[in-house]
């Protein structure tokens, strides 16, 4: 689970630019395009959070913050979806979903806090994100039902295109 999924811990690298900031782990030259980076914060799941991003945090995770076990908080791979719905919100908005200096835990954690992605303009896409960022953990999509999501099938972004 990458607890700091997030835009910025994204970098886009060409042929020209591969240097050994962005070697594998093997020590081996990636392919361009893009790299992930700040991995120090991934974990295996069922564990525990070392580091994590307010921004991407789920809301699960931000009432164990406001509680003081943010330490004792368990991940799980739906942790996961809630960070890249919102990465997907960012990318496809060109704006975060929270603004700058906004308490997000308090936010996500409020009683009438509801998710709003009315602005993603792409309708397939808009489902796809507010699944990912469905208020229940147990309603996320897994990474199979991520990837069969329509957005996906019938874009033309993945390998099953009708």
């Amino acid at each position: 689970v990458w607890t700091d999924l997030k835009t910025e811990n994204f970098i886009v690298i060409g042929n020209n630019n591969l240097n050994e900031e962005v070697n594998d782990v093997n020590g081996k030259m990636g392919l361009p395009g893009v790299k992930g980076i700040d991995l120090e914060s991934v974990i295996p799941v069922r564990n525990n959070p070392i580091d994590y991003t307010p921004e991407a945090a789920p809301p699960e995770f931000a009432r164990a913050l406001l509680a003081g076990e943010a330490r004792e908080f368990v991940l799980d791979y739906s942790y996961d979806m809630w960070s890249l719905g919102m990465m997907l919100f960012e990318l496809s908005t060109g704006s975060p979903y929270f603004k700058k200096g906004s308490n997000v835990a308090k936010t996500v954690c409020a009683d009438d806090f509801t998710v709003d992605v009315s602005s993603v303009p792409d309708a397939k896409l808009r489902d796809l994100i507010e699944n990912c960022l469905s208020m229940d953990p147990r309603k996320r999509p897994d990474i199979t039902g991520f990837l069969l999501h329509p957005y996906f099938i019938t874009t033309g972004i993945g390998p099953w295109t009708f």
